[in-house]
């Protein structure tokens, strides 16, 4: 099932809420179950290339179905070889979350901004984990 406009307002609000309330600027992009763009929004003040950064975050952690955190423990060779067979690079870095609903993958969650501590603090709190 997947997100509609309304739910990936609802997920970049609170996660722009939180940054406000972190006193930081950041990015945040809602992709689908499929890595379609659902949702992007760009903070005043953050960083030019922090959009393209949150979607990379966002497909990362769908098409791993973890954290962006965890991607980046996984052994060099492990994220070789998924390396090999998509057709993107992979962004190693805290601040993408997947989505689900019981077992179903819904979508994913990337912040970025100039901590990534907080980008993952920021993803946590807008999917309410």
């Amino acid at each position: 099932m997947s997100f509609s406009l309304a739910e990936a307002l609802a997920l970049a609000d609170r996660a722009i809420a939180k940054a406000e309330e972190l006193k930081i600027s950041v990015s945040v992009a809602v992709v689908d179950e499929f890595g379609q763009l659902v949702q992007l929004d760009r903070m005043d003040g953050a960083a030019l290339m922090s959009p393209d950064l949150a979607e990379a975050k966002a497909i990362t952690a769908l098409n791993f179905k973890r954290s962006t955190s965890d991607v980046a423990k996984l052994d060099s060779s492990a994220r070789s070889a998924i390396e090999s067979i998509v057709y993107f690079k992979p962004i190693a870095l805290p601040g993408g979350l997947p989505i689900f609903s019981g077992r179903e993958l819904r979508g994913a969650i990337g912040i970025s901004g100039d901590d990534t501590i907080q980008d993952e603090t920021i993803a946590k709190f807008a999917i309410g984990s």
